[in-house]
């Protein structure tokens, strides 16, 4: 067993298929299934079923799987701090849109130079550069099924419904879940941390959700509120002076998320991501 024979069975698994893969790290087919038959040798296991054209994972595969996650990001990381034993290797920051558009900005510019790389997405993206050593810590709002990901909770943040100033809703001191049966609703993608929270209550709730947009970016979906399209559930940090758009508490749920810190359980605190942490726990 070799690095490269796990990042090539690694390749397989994140792609689907051999011909995939091989395209990927540009190398040959017979080089890939050469690679993934020598690992089933050493093992004396199946790594994958092969049905027809299609590879399925075995449970061997999966357990090898994460092994080879952990072996490979350590590598990355050890390449990394060796290379950054001058303190010039800049911090790499993920963080979800909520979390990007309303506290990271702060955060960043108080960190010294380099100046952090930072990686805006949902949650989901932000787990999947973390666990490939792409991202050195994430900032999340949305659930993280990783085993491999140490989660801590940094702070509470609680969803409103944000609505013209003459929507009849801007005029109430709150508002149910239970009233948005026929309203248009302007929400995150289902990836999104904020989405899996209000999927989860509405459902508890048994409301139908009208979902007129489904959008990836914060301020899209709050132009498009501005412009009458709909109302939208999103975090009040979201909003700005001039974004002239009311903020109603929700009066049932809780439609809460929790702000985490995400770290690979295998990482290496070097000084600034140490410093990174220290100021992510001042968050309140």
């Amino acid at each position: 067993m070799t690095l490269r024979s796990l990042e090539v069975f690694l390749a397989v698994v994140e792609s689907g298929s051999m011909r995939a893969a091989a395209e990927k790290l540009y190398i040959s087919q017979p080089s890939v299934s050469g690679a993934v038959a020598d690992l089933e040798a050493e093992f004396s296991v199946r790594l994958f079923e092969r049905m027809g054209r299609r590879l399925f994972i075995t449970q061997e595969g999966e357990q090898l799987a994460g092994y080879a996650r952990r072996m490979l990001s350590l590598r990355g990381e050890i390449d990394r701090q060796m290379r950054d034993a001058g303190g010039t290797t800049p911090l790499r920051i993920g963080a979800s849109v909520t979390v990007g558009s309303s506290i990271l900005a702060p955060l960043v510019a108080a960190m010294g130079e380099p100046a952090p790389y930072v990686f805006v997405g949902n949650t989901g993206a932000v787990e999947q550069q973390l666990l490939t050593n792409r991202l050195d810590v994430g900032l999340v709002e949305g659930e993280i099924r990783s085993e491999d990901l140490q989660v801590t909770p940094l702070m509470g943040d609680r969803l409103a419904l944000l609505c013209r100033p003459d929507h009849p809703f801007a005029r109430r001191a709150s508002v149910s879940l239970r009233d948005l049966a026929g309203e248009r609703l302007i929400l995150r993608e289902p990836e999104s941390g904020t989405r899996q929270v209000l999927d989860l209550e509405f459902r508890r709730l048994g409301v139908p959700m009208g979902v007129a947009w489904e959008c990836t970016n914060s301020q899209a979906i709050l132009s498009a509120v501005r412009a009458g399209l709909g109302v939208a559930l999103l975090s009040p940090r979201l909003l700005g002076p001039a974004d002239g758009l009311a903020a109603v508490p929700i009066c049932d749920g809780p439609v809460e998320r929790r702000f985490s810190l995400v770290l690979h359980r295998d990482k290496y605190l070097r000084p600034a991501l140490r410093d990174f942490l220290a100021r992510c726990r001042e968050l309140k």
